[in-house]
């Protein structure tokens, strides 16, 4: 067994996101570390069904990584990675800035900028401490 010490945290929440493709919706899992990086997996799929495309399409899973930038008071900006598989088939590396406001001492909300399949893209997402 091992513990988690005060300092290093698991969040999990809901996520949306909006690309070219559309919108998709997931979830993800973080450990974070003392120092604030966070380490963690995501799972997202398409929120509506395309016409012409079965519902796995653009589904995308894997880890992300985000690495401290800046901390201001309630805000911090994170240099933010995730790589993963779309569709089972494809690699992807997503590089983004992520921007982390906290809420409560146990709720956080943050957007990610991205760059995923040529083209910009933001993510909305709600962090719990469990």
């Amino acid at each position: 067994l091992f513990t988690i010490g005060h300092s290093q945290q698991i969040w999990i929440g809901p996520h949306v996101e909006s690309t070219v493709a559309g919108m998709q919706y997931g979830a993800n899992l973080q450990y974070r570390t003392k120092s604030s990086w966070h380490l963690g997996g995501f799972y997202q799929t398409s929120l509506f069904q395309q016409a012409g495309r079965s519902e796995s399409d653009y589904r995308f899973y894997g880890i992300s990584v985000n690495a401290p930038l800046i901390k201001s008071g309630k805000i911090i900006f994170y240099l933010n990675t995730r790589a993963g598989l779309v569709n089972k088939m494809f690699v992807v590396v997503v590089p983004g800035v992520e921007t982390e406001i906290k809420i409560f001492k146990q709720v956080r909300i943050s957007n990610l900028v991205s760059f995923r399949m040529s083209h910009p893209s933001i993510l909305l997402k709600a962090s719990i401490k469990i």
